[in-house]
Parts: C-alpha cells; structure tokens; sequence
C-alpha cells in the first residue's frame, strides 16, 4: 500500500510542479507518496488579512485533495494556515509544520525557543500558533534573525528565500547566533526553526550547536507519516463536520464566484424588520 501526502506550500517560491521540496523527497519513506499542490490563490502572509486570505487558499487545497484521492496533508509552513478548519472539513490526517514541531520540542525538552529568519512584525504568526496550541508557558522566546527594515515587502521575503536555498554563511553565521542567544540568555534547552523556509540551512546550524534543533519542514512531514502509519487522524468531537452543502463554498470564492447564500442568518439571533414594526 502507497500512501499519498499532499504537501501544501513549497517552503519559499511557488515552482509550478508538483513535485516536493528536496528535504522531503530525501527523506521520505517507502510506502509514501509526497505531492506538492499549489495553491490557486498565492499571497505572502505580511499582516494578519494577508494571513486570512493564505489560510482560505490553503483549505482549498485540502479540499480539493481529498477529492483527488490523497490520504494526507501537510501544510508546510509555520503558521498552519487553515489547520483548523481542514480538520472540520476533511476526513484525512491533517499535520501543520508548526504545532507538530513545537510537540516534537516538548517531547525533548522543558523550554524551546523559536528562531526564525522572519524579523518581528511578523511574529504574529508564532504568537497565534502558541496560543491555539497552547504552548505560551513552554517557549522561552522568539529569536527574529533579520530585522523590520530588511523585509519591508515581498521581494526582500523572496530575496531571503532565496539566500536560504543557496545557504548563504551570513545568514547561516546569524542564525546560529540567535541560537545561542536563546539558549544562553533566554533559558531555551530545545530551539524549533520558525519557518519551513530554513530547511535547507536546518542540518548545518543544527550540526554547530549544543541542544536538538528541529527543522519544521523535516518534522512536520514526518509526523504526517508517522500518523498515517499509526492509523490515527484528528479527533471529530475536536473539529466537528460542517455542514456538507458549504463545503463547495470556499472553492466557488476562490474562483472568484460571489453573493453566495450560505445560510448563515441565525433565526434566533436576527430579527428581521418586521419584528423590529410589531414592537
């Protein structure tokens, strides 16, 4: 038996294929099939709307990979986008770079730090995926590697991107810095990488410091596999089922289809403008 892994994000640029980020393809094993499906609505999660509109393109992702016949997902990114809501809406394993390797972190240790390349104006992504996971009391911080003024914008994001896949020693040299920082001065004994988009430099800075550093691209994927294997998926009493006639819904908007009627007016809370007269 073959087990088919939809991976949902490249980790860094769009590629037009489907074939997976390296680090998966070397590390997958027999018995898995890892397939990389793009997005049809691509935005780069710069504020907290960008990340809204990521998350409703990433579920319509799953959705359309359940219908293709895949046995799982892995949304290979930090920030989960849509983790939630695939859960609600799909009956497959469904693992998040971010909450499976922040398990993975106090599995091996008390305190983890995350060290991301991404400066702080984005670590609204981190903060929610603590908070909905609830691992506030288990991080002991997060280590921004690159400052506000270096990304102002998606072409610095793609130009760091692209630093990291040619593993450019700077970035390398600050990376392994904050790792120390966090373990030295923050209290950290275990460091998870905050974006999926360090895979390729995780094994070098992991091999020049002292406490287990997790890759979340590695990590996360592999949890998907280990999930699969074990024959277990997310819980329904956690994520109950939609109503089925809605789940076309997030399809149709992303092709752009509107004024959908959704149902969604509670006649319990709305009061129309009749009752409003008779009052």
């Amino acid at each position: 038996m073959t087990w088919r892994i939809g991976i949902i994000g490249t980790g860094a640029a769009p590629t037009g294929s489907n074939v997976p980020p390296a680090p998966i393809r070397e590390i997958a094993a027999n018995g898995f099939a890892p397939e990389l499906i793009e997005p049809r609505l691509r935005t780069f999660p710069m504020t907290p709307y960008d990340r809204g509109l990521t998350a409703l393109a990433y579920l319509d992702c799953a959705l359309e990979a359940e219908k293709a016949g895949f046995d799982a997902v892995f949304i290979n990114t930090v920030g989960d986008y849509g983790i939630d809501e695939m859960k609600s809406a799909t009956g497959m394993v469904v693992v998040g770079a971010g909450e499976a390797t922040m398990a993975m972190c106090v599995n091996t240790g008390r305190r983890f730090s995350i060290v991301t390349i991404w400066p702080p104006k984005l670590n609204f992504i981190q903060q929610e995926r603590l908070s909905s996971c609830g691992m506030q009391d288990r991080c002991a911080s997060i280590r921004n590697v690159q400052e506000d003024r270096e990304v102002e914008g998606v072409e610095q994001a793609a130009a760091t991107t692209a630093n990291l896949k040619d593993r450019n020693e700077s970035l390398k040299k600050r990376i392994v810095d904050a790792i120390n920082a966090a373990v030295s001065e923050d209290g950290a004994d275990t460091i998870m990488l905050g974006c999926t988009c360090m895979a390729p430099v995780g094994p070098d800075v992991a091999a020049q410091v002292n406490v287990p550093v997790f890759e979340s691209m590695r990590t996360g994927y592999k949890t998907a596999e280990a999930l699969l294997t074990l024959g277990v998926r997310h819980s329904d009493a956690a994520y109950p089922k939609p109503n089925p006639d809605n789940l076309a819904a997030v399809g149709a908007l992303v092709a752009g289809q509107g004024n959908m009627d959704l149902g969604g007016d509670c006649e319990v809370c709305v009061i129309s403008e009749e009752s409003e007269k008779s009052r």
